[in-house]
Formats: C-alpha cells, sequence, structure tokens
C-alpha cells in the first residue's frame, strides 16, 4: 500500500523583510510546531522515502526540522511547481517526483493541500470525519492508497486515516 503525508508549512511572520510572500520566516511557535509534529511522525508513522517541498522559505525551513528528527533517510526534492499549488499541480508532481515511491511527504500551503486530500478521498464517508478545510499551520493528513506506489495513485481512491493538528495533540500552539 501506498502512503502519503501532507504536511502543511508551520506558523510565519505576517510580512518579509523583503515584502514577498515567498521569503516568509517560520515564527517560534511555527519552528516548534513543526519539530514537534516531526517527532510524532518518527513515532508514529513510517519514514518517508522522499519529501517534496515548495521553494518558500517558511516551507523549506519546516523541511528542515523533519529533516533534523528523520535524519538523512528521506531524498528531499524542492520543486518550483509546489509554491502556492493548486491540487491538481500537487498530484503530478507527487506522481512524477515520487513515482516509485511507497511513502512520500509533500510540505507545501493551502488551499491547495486540503485541495489535494479533498481529491485523494475515496467517495466512503470518510470525507465527513474530518473537516479538511480546517487545515492550519503545522497540520498533517495521512493517507492510504491501494496503489503499490505512489505513480499508480488516482483521485477518489485514498482513505484518510487522521488529520492531526498540534493543538489535539496537545502542542503548545
Amino acid at each position: 500500500m501506498a502512503r502519503l503525508l501532507i504536511f502543511r508549512h508551520g506558523k510565519t511572520e505576517f510580512t518579509s523583510p523583503s515584502g514577498l510572500d515567498r521569503d516568509r520566516r517560520l515564527v517560534s511557535r511555527g519552528v516548534r510546531n513543526s519539530l514537534q509534529m516531526a517527532n510524532f511522525m518518527q513515532e508514529h508513522m513510517p519514514c518517508p522515502e522522499v519529501i517534496l517541498v515548495s521553494p518558500a522559505v517558511r516551507t523549506v525551513e519546516t523541511a528542515q526540522n523533519v529533516m533534523s528528527v528523520f535524519g538523512s533517510g528521506p531524498e528531499v526534492i524542492h520543486d518550483e511547481r509546489l509554491y502556492l499549488a493548486d491540487g491538481d499541480t500537487l498530484f503530478d508532481v507527487i506522481t512524477s517526483k515520487a513515482a516509485d515511491a511507497r511513502v512520500a511527504m509533500v510540505i507545501g500551503h493551502n488551499p491547495g493541500l486540503y485541495i489535494l486530500a479533498h481529491l485523494l478521498m475515496a467517495e466512503d464517508g470518510n470525507r465527513a470525519s474530518k473537516s479538511l478545510s480546517d487545515f492550519p499551520t503545522a497540520a498533517l493528513a495521512d493517507m492510504v492508497f491501494e496503489a503499490e506506489t505512489l505513480k499508480d495513485l488516482s483521485y477518489d481512491s485514498g482513505q484518510l486515516l487522521s488529520l492531526l493538528r498540534p493543538r489535539e495533540l496537545g502542542f503548545n500552539t
């Protein structure tokens, strides 16, 4: 079974010194929550083989926090197309760049991430289990698929195992 971890970057500053959205950095809460979530993942989930990362500063910093916990195991791929990507673009990047992986993570932005999760979820009542529209910073959706690898993903084929938010795990937000 293939597995996809969909991770939204940590909390960021409102504006960057440059004034550019893609230059916004994590604030202390964003650093803390992304590290807490990475530690939770390490204890409760399989290590991703591939981590796909948007080139925005906030997602790169989030990925660095994840890698500080997972070590050198996962291959990290930065892809320009992931910056503020829509669900279809995220799907295309995942199925091409992480094609041979059984477990991958994508670190990106809303609304694209929660749209991707909706596109991937099967119509089995699972969508009602948790509202994906409440996908705050440092939230993590964990999905599984009958596919052997991620290149074989298709829309409406996944099962949401969990949608974890830092506050629900008791992390100091």
